[in-house]
């Protein structure tokens, strides 16, 4: 794993705009994911990803990101 900078338009799973980037480079693919720098905040509703008017849960009650999260949403995406 290795992060980077977020540049203007990189969102955290929160849905707020990400400081920092961290990248997981597996054997097939690259997998980028924001981070606000915010701990124990309540993600932003309705969710930025999926619309849904309900924070995402896991099966035992924390919170979760959005099965829909991208790192630019893609109506968001510049050029």
């Amino acid at each position: 794993m290795s992060e980077r900078p977020a540049i203007p338009g990189e969102l955290c799973t929160c849905g707020r705009q990400a400081l920092v980037v961290y990248v997981f480079e597996d054997e097939d693919k690259v997998r980028e994911i924001g981070w606000c720098g915010l701990s124990n905040v309540s993600t932003l509703l309705p969710c930025r990803f999926c619309g849904s008017e309900v924070p995402h849960r896991s099966s035992w009650g924390d919170s979760e990101k959005c099965p829909d999260y991208q790192l630019v949403p893609a109506g968001e995406r510049k050029g």
